[in-house]
């Protein structure tokens, strides 16, 4: 299961960079990008600044997310404030640290590509509308689904580094 979090973030970036190409020409040479409360535009950019932006949330960030933890873990767990951390920096038990963690962050990236491909979603349906708007019942589902993902994501964290009962 942990290896699987790689390959759908693989497939989650891949589906962003995809759906940005194949989807651009449908927007507006003036995308409406940032929107209030209401659902009203309040902020635009261009076609590719928002191409840009888009794939730099998606893909690059969450990547480098990944990258920055591959960093941080190079020389074993030492630098990590992670649950259980008494048992995980013991010599006997840090690969296994390490392996763990760099193996689970990459569904925080999946978390991170798929928020980015459900916004784009909604931006190509809102500018879809004349005049743009944003739906107000279609984002609060996303970021309802993007808060329960992050607590499932935080509550597998805790799971995946609690000690072994026998350690």
């Amino acid at each position: 299961m942990l290896r699987l979090g790689r390959w759908l973030f693989l497939l989650l970036a891949a589906g962003l960079a995809v759906l940005l190409l194949a989807t651009l020409g449908n927007l507006p040479p003036v995308v409406a990008s940032h929107f209030g409360g209401s659902g009203a535009p309040n902020g635009w950019s261009t076609r590719t600044g928002y191409a840009t932006l888009m794939i730099v949330v998606g893909a690059l960030l969450p990547f480098g997310v990944v990258a920055m933890v591959a960093a941080l873990t190079s020389g074993g767990p030492e630098l990590l404030n992670i649950p259980s951390r008494s048992y995980w920096r013991r010599p006997e038990h840090a690969a296994e640290a390490v392996r763990l963690v760099r193996a689970y962050v990459w569904w925080l990236g999946c978390i991170m590509s798929g928020t980015a491909l459900a916004i784009h979603w909604l931006v190509l349906r809102a500018n879809a509308l004349q005049p743009p708007r944003l739906s107000t019942p279609a984002i609060l589902v996303v970021l309802g689904g993007v808060l329960g993902a992050v607590a499932l994501w935080i509550g597998g964290w805790y799971r995946l580094l609690r000690p072994p009962a026998s350690g």
